[in-house]
């Protein structure tokens, strides 16, 4: 019998240091360890949100099929974060690289150590606005608002592939 395959939706941010290296090689951290990309949106610069005195972030979401279960999921996610050495000292701080679970397949989850859908990604146009350039869909059927004022598209989804992949989207892997 084979294991369930889940599709995960992420959001990973960085602030710190070469932004767009942190999002590039977390994203293979998770890739490494568990989980096979599907899509991908461009990567946008957004203002901090909470504590607003850092410097501005690059985020991004990512949509992946993974047999990982929801708890382990939640520690590849935590181990990313540690390989880029993120340091959780200040709420909304400043960190190198976020990596956060939005969405499981269609599952509700309110456990102590994880909330899904992401407690907080409605109110957030870094969330929703790489989220509904990969899937508007999908926000509808979260109903979920596509919002994307104040983010700035800064690095297309064409050119995030392919450094992921090393080729030019449609010429190998179907991402």
């Amino acid at each position: 019998m084979s294991e369930p395959i889940h599709d995960v939706w992420l959001s990973l941010g960085s602030n710190l240091g070469d932004r767009y290296e942190h999002l590039m090689g977390g994203l293979a951290f998770l890739l490494a360890n568990g989980l096979e990309l599907r899509n991908c949106s461009g990567i946008y610069e957004t203002e901090p949100v909470g504590y607003t005195e850092q410097p501005s972030f690059y985020n991004m979401a990512v949509h992946c099929r993974t047999s990982l279960e929801p708890l382990a999921l939640l520690e590849i996610c935590r181990q990313a974060e540690k390989a880029y050495k993120r340091q959780r000292t200040l709420r909304w701080g400043p960190r190198t690289l976020d990596v956060d679970i939005l969405l499981i397949d269609d599952l509700i989850i309110d456990w102590p150590e994880l909330t899904v859908p992401h407690s907080r990604m409605a109110e957030r146009a870094f969330v929703l606005g790489p989220l509904g350039e990969m899937d508007r869909d999908l926000l509808a059927k979260w109903n979920l608002p596509w919002i994307h004022e104040g983010i700035v598209l800064k690095i297309a989804a064409a050119d995030v592939k392919m450094n992921i992949t090393g080729e030019i989207e449609g010429q190998g892997k179907d991402i």
